[in-house]
């Protein structure tokens, strides 16, 4: 039988604000930061800062977040960026209680005309935890006492990949038909710093969001467009694993990034994307002249990826859509691109799509996918409202 995915919902968060206002919000979040009387000087200063360091408008247009906060500059009101209080913004305690609230609601949102239970659950982030979770408090509310819960968490950007692995896992073991489902919780913005000024932690603030995503994995073909997965791929990259961290601080958690992460990533690629060819009986070449589904981790990732690669435009032009409309939404993103790939009349049927993704370790993931409009190529189906563009 094969391996499918399908089925993808793209859940946007309540607020949503253009990358240069964010910009200029953080600007003044960083002069608010900062003690003395020269914060009006402060704002101006890091808004050029933001301006040389950060992610420009017209690749990262806006960013959707679950917090009000960054709507208004009132720091006294803000549920975790009260500078005058607290310089980088309340506790980790405090960002967990708003992770635990709204991935709740995601989860509600999500599964609310869901009335079929999945024989797995697992749920995706890097950006909180909590215990019972909330894929455990929805089939608790459900009644799916069976669904097994499986957490798949602090990988990063590249989640998704471990994510689908465990469910064809799960599959595979279970020795019968049956559905998987992943979703996706990533409250990225949960865990800004205005304290930090220095140009890895602008450039890091200006390309995350937040954003959630839900998909189903099975071992049978459905009635509507999916993707099939061919093959699967994962490896480190040697002598990098100081070049992405993510840990837990007192604050929140805490992002590095080192300067070179795109080219590490670049020269590692060619000799990637020909194993995980061979894996799935293609060659190189066909591999290379297949559609794309690049992770954004910003605008340097898709450029280096489509240069070492030597790919065309079109190639790549779904995961610079991602981007552009929402930003780095860490592992939620990847759902995203796919779910636009197969939205896409001009990704026909039968299009292989090779996915890849990156995260500390540094790790290299990626899959072979093939486009199908139906379980049945001979007989077409239509697009449901569930495989439309992310954000409808």
């Amino acid at each position: 039988m094969p391996i499918v995915l399908h089925t993808f919902q793209c859940l946007l968060p309540a607020y949503v604000t253009p990358q240069s206002a964010i910009h200029d919000w953080l600007a003044h979040a960083h002069a608010a930061a900062q003690t003395g009387s020269e914060q009006a000087l402060a704002a101006a200063r890091l808004r050029r800062a933001f301006d040389r360091f950060g992610c420009d408008p017209e690749r990262i247009a806006r960013r959707f977040h679950a917090l009000e906060d960054f709507t208004h500059q009132d720091w006294a009101r803000m549920r975790i960026f009260n500078l005058t209080d607290h310089p980088e913004g309340r506790g980790l305690a405090a960002r967990m209680d708003c992770f635990a609230e709204v991935t709740s609601q995601v989860f509600a949102s999500l599964y609310a005309d869901e009335a079929v239970a999945p024989e797995h659950l697992i749920h995706v982030t890097c950006t909180g935890y909590v215990a019972p979770s909330a894929a455990q408090r929805l089939v608790a509310s459900k009644g799916w006492l069976t669904t097994v819960v499986t957490h798949a968490y602090h990988m990063g950007c590249y989640a998704a990949f471990p994510a689908i692995r465990q469910a064809v896992g799960f599959l595979l073991a279970d020795g019968a038909a049956g559905r998987a489902d992943v979703v996706h919780t990533e409250l990225c913005t949960l865990h800004l710093n205005p304290a930090l000024h220095d140009p890895e932690q602008l450039v890091i603030q200006s390309l995350f969001a937040d954003g959630f995503a839900r998909y189903v994995v099975e071992n049978r073909a459905p009635e509507r467009p999916h993707f099939e997965l061919v093959a699967m791929r994962e490896e480190l990259l040697p002598d990098s694993s100081e070049a992405m961290t993510w840990r837990c601080a007192d604050w929140g958690f805490h992002m590095t990034l080192a300067r070179d992460v795109p080219q590490r990533l670049a020269q590692a690629l060619s000799g990637f994307v020909a194993q995980l060819a061979a894996k799935a009986g293609y060659t190189e070449a066909d591999a290379r002249r297949a559609r794309f589904a690049i992770h954004p981790g910003g605008p340097k990732i898709i450029e280096q990826v489509q240069a070492a690669l030597e790919l065309e435009d079109a190639q790549v032009d779904a995961s610079r859509r991602v981007l552009r409309a929402y930003g780095n939404m860490s592992s939620a993103t990847l759902p995203y691109v796919w779910a636009e790939m197969l939205a896409d009349d001009t990704v026909a049927d039968g299009t292989p799509v090779v996915s890849l993704a990156f995260g500390p370790g540094l790790t290299l993931c990626g899959n072979l996918l093939v486009k199908r409009l139906c379980s049945d190529p001979q007989r077409p189906t239509e697009a449901g409202a569930d495989a439309r563009k992310p954000g409808r």
